[in-house]
């Protein structure tokens, strides 16, 4: 049974049912370059890409820096972020946890999340179209 979000014309899309998600991974730094060509190449369209600060358990001490903005030690992870078709999002998500992996601590996280609707704002596309 599929419990993904139902869109449907009051948030711009079709009354039938898309499924639409974001996937974002957390890494390490010198593996993004690895995910970001492996998604390009697995047919991600558009991704975003940062600098983000881990904080906590998932934190490799080889890499940990102490921060006294973060009053705590931290490491430089990348994040990529990308908003697919829900029926992609396993194949995407083995796709960067293959890509990622070093097998120490710290190799980072990925999480989908439902969006409930998508407009691309050039053409106004809705829904699975707006990710062409």
């Amino acid at each position: 049974m599929n419990n993904g979000p139902r869109i449907g014309r009051e948030h711009g899309g079709d009354a039938e049912r898309q499924d639409i998600v974001e996937v974002r991974a957390i890494v390490r730094l010198e593996m993004l370059d690895s995910v970001v060509r492996g998604l390009k190449q697995a047919g991600v369209p558009r991704m975003t890409v940062g600098r983000v600060h881990a904080i906590g358990s998932g934190v490799d001490p080889a890499f940990a820096k102490i921060s006294f903005r973060e009053g705590s030690e931290y490491a430089a992870k990348g994040v990529v972020q990308f908003v697919c078709a829900g029926e992609r999002c396993t194949m995407f998500t083995e796709l960067i946890v293959n890509a990622a992996r070093t097998g120490r601590g710290g190799d980072g996280i990925v999480s989908v999340h439902p969006v409930l609707a998508v407009t691309k704002i050039r053409t106004g596309a809705t829904g699975l179209a707006a990710l062409a």
